[in-house]
């Protein structure tokens, strides 16, 4: 994952028009900040003829995507724009403290495989399912976990989601129903077909 910074220069009568725009330029902006994609985003002021949003993504062409459908930009609001890679110094250690707020559902999943097929899966999961997830507005993050257990290596997968609205978009009606691609299931020798949801009650993090 890698920072961004989009750097707009706004029109002249910038602030005189953006209000028709604003609110779906907001709820665009919203969409990509509960996907973790969009860290902050703001215009300058005095005077305000330029606006900057920062982005934490796996690929420089998620922001020019945002820049390009932006309703600033479609409607002339913006005269030109810009991304530019961001390397963060101080900050970047940090993790979000949203990803484990307290309200927020935990998915719970295991499977089994061998030692040799373990590193496929990871390529699976990094590679396949964590873009799908992260399109997932009110996806939060992912953590995986493995067990040695004899010649077998346990997995242990939850992912953490701003609502179970959210989770449906990506599980289905059945909430409960594990998402095991083909490609994912050919490497592991057993699996959960159900999954568990918790709700996180406290969390204390660094």
């Amino acid at each position: 994952m890698s920072y961004y910074a989009l750097l707009y220069e706004t029109v002249d009568d910038y602030v005189a028009r953006r209000a028709e725009f604003r609110e779906m330029h907001l709820l665009m902006a919203r969409e990509f900040r509960e996907r973790g994609e969009l860290l902050l985003a703001g215009a300058f002021d005095d005077p305000a003829d330029r606006a900057l949003l920062v982005f934490r993504v796996d690929d420089k062409s998620k922001v020019e995507e945002f820049a390009r459908n932006d309703p600033y930009v479609v409607n002339g609001l913006v005269r030109k724009w810009e991304v530019r890679p961001w390397k963060v110094v101080v900050g970047n250690e940090q993790s979000s403290p949203s990803v484990m707020a307290p309200g927020a559902i935990l998915r719970h999943w295991s499977a089994r495989t061998t030692e040799a097929y373990l590193p496929k899966y990871l390529e699976h999961f990094s590679k396949r399912v964590l873009p799908e997830l992260r399109r997932v507005a009110g996806f939060l993050g992912a953590t995986v976990s493995t067990r040695q257990t004899g010649k077998e290596v346990e997995i242990f997968v939850a992912t953490t989601w701003r609502s179970f609205d959210a989770i449906r978009v990506f599980a289905g009606a059945d909430l409960e129903a594990a998402v095991v691609a083909p490609e994912a299931a050919a490497v592991l020798m057993d699996y959960d077909r159900r999954v568990l949801h918790s709700q996180i009650t406290l969390s204390d993090h660094t």
